[in-house]
């Protein structure tokens, strides 16, 4: 529901402007010459547009960053670890480096890099693994999935 009432007030957003241009070249050069009181309607129309798009996106916002995220858990064979540097700034003087860890998700054909906390232990190439983590998949807002926990095989 949240995305729907993104992608509405972006919609509306979009095309009250397109429509505001449209009654700036069309409606109010015809309203000068007849000396017409109806060429106001248009922009009405326009700024309720804009003001429902506005309103349709403030409440899908707000209900996407109220929804609890919920933990997902899988199990996995570790096939390696990928190092980021990470580096910001002239000449790469603000570094926040993190690492990755490869999993081959059980039933699937694909690795899977994902992010894991410090405080997390490193396992070995190899070993078959369960953990609980933030999915990706399911959250579009977040950078990658991220590991939270390991659990027992």
């Amino acid at each position: 529901m949240s995305n729907f009432l993104i992608i509405l007030g972006l919609i509306l957003f979009f095309f009250s402007f397109l429509g505001f241009a449209a009654a700036l070249a069309v409606y109010l050069p015809k309203a000068e010459k007849e000396d017409e009181k109806w060429a106001v309607l248009p922009f009405v129309v326009m700024g309720s547009m804009l003001a429902a798009g506005l309103i349709s996106y403030h409440f899908g916002m707000k209900m996407k960053k109220e929804q609890p995220m919920a933990l997902s858990t899988a199990c996995a064979v570790v096939l390696g670890y990928q190092h980021y540097e990470n580096c910001a700034g002239r000449g790469g003087t603000r570094c926040q480096p993190y690492e990755k860890i490869l999993l081959k998700l059980d039933g699937s054909e694909y690795s899977r890099a994902m992010r894991f906390d410090t405080h997390i232990a490193r396992k070995n190439i190899n070993d078959r693994v369960c953990f609980s983590f933030y999915d990706r998949n399911q959250y579009s807002h977040l950078k990658s999935s991220n590991i939270t926990q390991w659990l027992a095989p």
